[in-house]
This record gives C-alpha cells, structure tokens and sequence, in this order.
C-alpha cells in the first residue's frame, strides 16, 4: 500500500503547528529611552539570572550567619580562657607573696571574674627602693615587717621591674629574695640597683635561680662588689657568685651554700654580661668555687 503525499505531510504539519504554538520563555528586555533624539536601547537580562542572583544571595546569607554564630561562640570561648589564665596568674602571684598571699588569690569557679584584693599590712611598715641599672625604672617596695609579705602593689611593680630584659616576660619573684633586699638596703642605708632578676631559660645557663625568680644580680651605691659580697655572706646568704671584672653580685636563696667568684672579662660591664646569659657560674673555666 502506497502511502498518499497528504498522508506524508499530515504528521509534519502537525509536528510544526505544535512547535509554533509551544510558549517560548523570552527573555527580560530592558527599554532605555534617554532622548527622543537618540535609537532607543534595549537591555536583554537572562530569564535565569534573577534566580541565580537571588541563589547567590541567598547562600551569601546562610554563609554570614553561620560565621556569626562561629565568632559568637568563638568569643565565648577565649573569654573563658582569659578567665582562667587570670585566675591562675593571680593564684601564683598569691603563692609568691605567701600564705596571705594565698588566701587573697582565692580560688575561681570556671565563669567568674577574678578580684583583685589588697593585702592589709598586720605589723609596721618598712621601705626600700629598687632601681633598675639602666636608671630608667624605679620601685619603692612595702614591706609588712610581721609577715615579711610585699603589699600587693609593690610585688606587682617589682614583678615588672625583675621581668626579663631580652623578651619582657615576668614571673612570680620568691619573696624570701625581696626579703633579703630589704635588709641588705637595711644594712647599708642605700638603695639596691638591679643588675638582672628572673630570666627565660633561653638566656640562662643550665638550673639557674634566675629562671626560678629566686636570684638576682645587684650593685649597692658606694659600696664595692667585694664589700657586698662580704656583706651577704655574713648575713648568712647561701647562693652568692662575685663577679669584681663587671662588678656586681650574683645572690639567691637555694637551700645548700655555694659560693663562687667569676673571673671571666667584662666586654661592657654587667649589662652586657647579662644581655649574654652569663652573669651566673658559666663553667667556663674561669669560675672560682669558694668554700
């Protein structure tokens, strides 16, 4: 059967009549007429991109909130931490300023605010002032004379004076050394300059006192180094190293006696002594053990 030329073009025509009728989605056209003296411009947007846009935007959102809530909880979190840090340095600078120390420092919960006491002197009073050997710092540091505590003033500034010079970290100072200052300057009626006071183990030799804020290196105006050496070992001080090329004195407070006396060169006196790490027994082959 053979088919006829209209049963051929039916289907095609029909094929094309539905392709004419199907609803195109035109695109947005955008009209400008600036001057009627001018063509007219038409801007031709995507049918898409208003959806993609808004997508865009709408992810953008999302992102914004989620890194809100993440600094939101992020600051929590470091707050806390800052909580706990101040916590602890004021329960060590408590321990450094003894029993009473101890007691003020107090112990906080994990979302308290730590306070700041001030320790009430139980017996006289006594005075004395550091000064850094530079010249640039000075200290007057209270004592209480019943307890031999700092009050809490004095041990913060001379926390800050002893820090160490080569990275500016401070640490708790033993006040059984803050004591023995006090009577050194007792004793001679002047001032004690310091040399160096707590240091980073990176800038002191191997078990060093400085790194245990237990040692410290001094001058006393209008005495040699040689008279305060004397002067410590009378007054029963266990730990003193004699440094007469830089002239200063090295002391500390640990438990058994060791004297020594440096003979290494001064380059440019005590500070750049210090600023080396070697203003302690360096072993170097020119340190004197004394009996």
């Amino acid at each position: 059967m053979v088919n006829s030329p209209d049963g051929i073009i039916a289907p095609e025509l029909r094929r094309l009549r539905k392709l004419l009728t199907r609803k195109r989605r035109e695109p947005i056209r955008i009209i400008i007429v600036t001057n009627p003296s001018r063509p007219v411009r038409t801007v031709t947007i995507p049918r898409l991109l208003p959806a993609a846009l808004l997508a865009a935007l709408s992810t953008l959102l999302v992102v914004a909130v989620v890194m809100s809530f993440s600094t939101w909880s992020m600051n929590g979190t470091i707050h806390g931490l800052k909580v706990r840090v101040l916590a602890m340095m004021q329960l060590a600078d408590g321990v450094a300023m003894g029993p009473q120390g101890i007691a003020q420092a107090g112990m906080f919960g994990a979302g308290s605010e730590p306070t700041v006491h001030v320790h009430n002197p139980n017996g006289g009073q006594g005075r004395f002032t550091i000064e850094a050997a530079n010249g640039n710092e000075q200290v007057e540091v209270v004592l209480d004379l019943a307890s031999g505590d700092m009050d809490e003033v004095s041990y913060r500034a001379v926390r800050r004076l002893m820090r160490c010079r080569r990275t500016g970290t401070e640490a708790p100072i033993d006040p059984r050394l803050i004591e023995l200052l006090w009577n050194l300057s007792q004793r001679t009626g002047q001032k004690i300059v310091l040399i160096s006071g707590f240091r980073t183990p990176a800038f002191a030799t191997p078990g060093s006192y400085h790194v245990r804020g237990m040692a410290a290196d001094i001058r006393i105006p209008g005495m040699t180094a040689l008279m305060v050496r004397d002067l410590a070992r009378a007054m029963g001080v266990h730990g003193i190293g004699y440094y007469p090329r830089s002239q200063f004195v090295h002391v500390d407070m640990r438990d058994e006696p060791f004297f020594w006396t440096d003979l290494g060169p001064s380059e440019a006196g005590a500070e750049t002594e210090y600023e080396g790490g070697k203003a302690e027994p360096s072993m170097n082959g020119r340190l004197i053990a004394e009996p």
